[in-house]
């Protein structure tokens, strides 16, 4: 009998709320890149207040925080964002939805830049996570917006999950400026919980055999659809091949914080950690309030 991998709520969820007292915050705070820096657990999270991109949107103007923690359940947050919109025209009117990459000894953060002219994939890099370095646009300018890195360079080459919508593509580079190899490795499925759009959840977590991917789908079910988390695992040297799939999602709508929010019947996950023997994966529920659910890491061996 097969075994089905699920995740846990924790039991004290939400675990960040926005915060009235800082305007920047104020309305929504979701969907965060985590990473263990210095013994600590840090998140790098979406926050937005109540101020509107621009008159053509009812969106609101999104920056990214900083929150640290010790236990990854409780956690501090700096009282300004760490990066926001910029004059740029790939993102004047938010910065969104960041994914942490450590290779070597610099964090790579991959985020959402929106402009009138759509999303792109900005980067930005740090080594302590108190001064930031950005690098402008990662991949030229294609209307997309999920991404994350690898952790490690395969066979001497960055590796980047993205979405070219409505499916999960693979691009490696040498210098994270041209892209080559671009592979498609999932595309919506009729009839299942992802048959509409597929794409990376957390940065992927290195196993002794395999690439362990937490990832995201979005259904076609009702006005708006309903985003769900899934499993898979990839090939360790050659990862657009998948070499297990679980058909099941591990995490569903299911609670009203997940239900009722800025968008609703969403849960979405930029970050994950492993700790304690467990996986620690940080998801953001209806665009309005970031959770934690976990996973014993023995589940997750292939």
């Amino acid at each position: 009998m097969k075994k089905i991998v699920k995740l846990q709520r924790y039991e004290k969820n939400p675990i960040l709320c926005p915060d009235a007292t800082h305007p920047w915050e104020a309305q929504n705070l979701s969907n965060a890149g985590a990473v263990i820096y210095d013994n600590k657990i840090y998140l790098l999270y979406r926050a937005e207040g109540f101020e509107p991109r621009s008159q053509y949107t009812s969106w609101p103007i999104a920056s990214l925080g900083l929150a640290v923690s010790s236990d990854g359940f409780n956690f501090q947050r700096f009282e300004k964002p760490v990066i926001e919109k910029s004059d740029a025209w790939y993102e004047n009117e938010a910065v969104e939805d960041p994914r942490i990459a450590k290779i070597g000894d610099t964090y790579y953060i991959t985020y959402v830049g929106t402009s009138l002219h759509g999303d792109n994939i900005v980067l930005a890099t740090t080594k302590d996570f108190r001064s930031f370095k950005h690098h402008g646009l990662l991949t030229p300018h294609i209307n997309q917006r999920t991404s994350g890195l690898f952790p490690k360079k395969i066979r001497n080459k960055f590796v980047l999950i993205h979405r070219i919508i409505p499916s999960m593509w693979i691009s490696y580079s040498d210098d994270l400026k041209t892209w080559t190899d671009t592979t498609c490795i999932l595309s919506p499925k009729r009839g299942t919980w992802y048959d509409l759009k597929v794409g990376i959840g957390a940065t992927p977590i290195e196993l002794e055999d395999s690439w362990l991917l937490f990832w995201h789908a979005k259904d076609s079910n009702g006005a708006h659809g309903i985003y769900r988390l899934g499993v898979m695992w990839l090939d360790k040297e050659n990862p657009s091949k998948i070499i297990k799939f679980q058909e099941e999602p591990i995490l569903e709508v299911e609670l009203d914080m997940e239900k009722f929010g800025y968008y609703n019947n969403v849960v979405y996950t930029c970050g994950a950690v492993e700790l304690n023997g467990q996986y620690l994966v940080y998801y953001g529920c209806a665009d309005r309030v970031l959770s934690v659910a976990t996973v014993p890491v023995e589940d997750c061996r292939l």
